[in-house]
């Protein structure tokens, strides 16, 4: 099975990609259940009162070997409901049955299946709960961990609540909302271990713990959630955990959109970043000198290492630990960012206190994706523009282009065209129109870009915020745009013609701000009117290729006999402007008459060559 339809959710939702046709008018949107709460650290227990068992240890656990074991499924709305299984999810794009510890093959496991029991726009809503877990009152730091596989549509929802009093409230922890649509869990359908902190439900001990694990789907017919292995497990003495990582803090308070993470800054746009690590101690002691460590490995000699200052973190506390002060330089190029959390006392479980990240400089091109193709997105044929805010902090810029890049599921002979606006989402300019291609279609993990020429360059006022977007005309021959990476909401929009209203999405659409003077500007010939020479022509061992550019360009040659035998052949790779030379060797080359041809961009100079003996 595979989804065809995006649905968008007013700005006060996040967006939600639909699994069949719908209109957002029939969407019901949830509010946060009442009976949640925010995780709280909880205080600290005397010495006297805490459970003293090695960390680590497991505490209590269900594998669904011997059935539900006192587990209530409750359905608040739609056809789907958790039930046990011995053979997932399989159909279509799904991941497969669950290939955990005692799940597949030969064991059973508990799924929500909506891609089998699903129906398009009714909403769905179950939850499986947990019989009262006793007898762990006097250990007041553990970890909920369990294995699982889910695959998303867009924006289904997988909930764990935790209660520490029997069931009266609940403390809500949210999974797989990194999970991007028409996108697994890593490595399904081999199961994945997700390890909660649940120590702040647990109110320095609980006599009565309660799991729940809810399942909601909006826009129904989804895929699914399988889980197994369940587990209470004692929490390690010195366990830290960076939770999650940025090289640019932004938030709807600032005003603008300078402090967004791009994924890519023109040369003359680099600016100060803000680098910023979530850290939690989901361990039972506190840990000292806890900061943040960012290696910076760019281009050439532009490597640093910078730090954070310096916190104590109690059992069950999250902190936000923050690096000011460093500035990108204008050096072009990849910089990959390796973020470490350190401590003074001795890290129990190293492997998730370390993550990665990456940005680039390049000439002229400004982006937000992340360059390769996670999902897409229409409006079920009707009209629709999509894109992304910049904000400008150079006085200098040009915005010649906008790029964009379609999946293979758009129609080639659809219309496109790039739009800009201001930053009060007024009118500037927009490109001609343009014939989507065959060629120019993407398949999930690639990047290729369509550069749409503005029908005028746009001059970009210094610190300004930009909106740019690709706009589809609607019909038959449908326009799937690419997208890549989270947005954060307000920062990536989306317009429906069917109601004249734009939304938020919580996705990265793959629209750039392309800055190349170049565009739309007729390409010089790489060899003007200058010819090739060979010295000597009448050769032995080798003979030295001499040629001269007009203008940078990618190189191939063949070596063909009187026949039209291709004898030899090689890539130059893109040579610079100016004098350039190659060697052509003539081992292995019978004696006679050769023709060289070297090419470029369907420019052809061509020498004949004779080999002696």
């Amino acid at each position: 099975m595979y989804r065809t339809t995006l649905l968008l959710i007013a700005a006060t939702t996040s967006m939600l990609l639909a699994a069949q046709p719908i209109n957002a008018d029939h969407i019901n949107l949830r509010e946060p259940l009442s009976s949640t709460q925010l995780a709280e650290r909880p205080d600290r227990p005397d010495d006297a009162t805490r459970d003293q068992r090695s960390g680590g240890a497991v505490l209590w656990s269900e594998d669904f070997e011997s059935g539900f074991n006192g587990w209530a499924v409750m359905t608040a709305s739609g056809p789907v409901e958790w039930e046990l299984t011995t053979t997932g999810n399989t159909g279509g794009f799904t991941p497969g049955p669950l290939q955990s510890t005692t799940g597949f093959p030969g064991g059973q496991w508990i799924v929500a299946d909506s891609d089998l029991n699903g129906v398009p726009n009714v909403l769905e809503n179950t939850t499986i709960t947990s019989p009262p877990i006793t007898g762990l009152d006097t250990v007041p730091y553990m970890l909920l961990r369990f294995e699982q596989s889910f695959r998303q549509l867009n924006n289904d929802e997988t909930i764990v609540e935790v209660s520490g009093d029997g069931g009266l409230s609940w403390t809500a922890y949210p999974v797989n909302t990194e999970v991007a649509g028409n996108q697994s869990t890593p490595g399904a359908p081999l199961s994945e271990t997700i390890e909660l902190d649940i120590s702040p439900a647990l109110n320095g001990g609980s006599s009565d713990i309660r799991i729940r694990f809810q399942w909601l789907s909006v826009q129904g017919y989804a895929y699914s959630w399988q889980i197994d292995d369940i587990a209470l497990v004692a929490a390690l003495e010195n366990d830290l955990r960076l939770e999650s990582v940025s090289h640019a803090q932004w938030d709807i308070g600032q005003g603008n959109f300078a402090e967004l993470p791009y994924s890519v800054y023109p040369t003359n746009e680099v600016r100060e970043l803000s680098f910023q690590g979530s850290v939690s101690n989901i361990g039972s002691t506190t840990q000292t000198n806890v900061r943040l460590v960012v290696d910076v490995d760019g281009p050439s000699t532009n490597n640093v290492t910078l730090t954070s200052t310096a916190i104590t973190l109690l059992p069950g506390q999250t902190e936000n630990l923050t690096i000011t002060g460093y500035t990108i330089p204008a050096v072009n190029g990849d910089y990959d960012l390796t973020y470490t959390v350190l401590q003074d006392e001795p890290e129990s479980s190293p492997a998730d206190n370390v993550r990665e990240g990456h940005f680039e400089v390049s000439m002229n091109t400004f982006a937000r994706d992340l360059g390769a193709l996670e999902g897409d997105m229409d409006n079920a044929g009707a009209e629709y523009q999509l894109g992304n805010w910049f904000h400008v902090v150079d006085w200098q810029n040009t915005l010649h282009a906008v790029d964009v890049a379609l999946s293979e599921r758009s129609d080639p002979g659809a219309i496109i065209v790039a739009v800009v606006y201001d930053e009060d989402l007024n009118y500037i300019i927009e490109s001609e129109e343009h014939v989507v291609q065959a060629n120019e279609l993407n398949d999930l993990g690639e990047g290729h870009f369509i550069t749409l020429p503005l029908i005028d360059p746009v001059e970009l006022e210094q610190d300004h915020d930009y909106f740019v977007a690709v706009h589809h005309y609607g019909g038959t021959a449908d326009t799937w745009t690419g997208v890549s990476g989270l947005s954060q909401p307000q920062t990536s929009l989306f317009w429906d013609a069917n109601d004249n209203t734009w939304y938020y999405v919580t996705v990265t659409p793959m629209v750039r701000m392309n800055l190349d003077p170049t565009v739309g500007q007729p390409e010089l010939p790489a060899f003007g009117d200058r010819t090739i020479v060979a010295s000597p022509t009448i050769f032995d061992q080798n003979t030295l290729v001499s040629f001269e550019l007009e203008r940078p360009a990618d190189l191939a040659w063949t070596l063909t006999d009187l026949s039209g035998r291709t004898v030899q052949h090689g890539s130059l790779g893109r040579r610079a402007a100016g004098p350039q030379q190659f060697r052509v060797n003539g081992n292995g080359l019978a004696e006679g008459q050769y023709l060289l041809r070297l090419v470029s961009d369907g420019e052809l100079r061509t020498v004949r060559l004779v080999k002696a003996g």
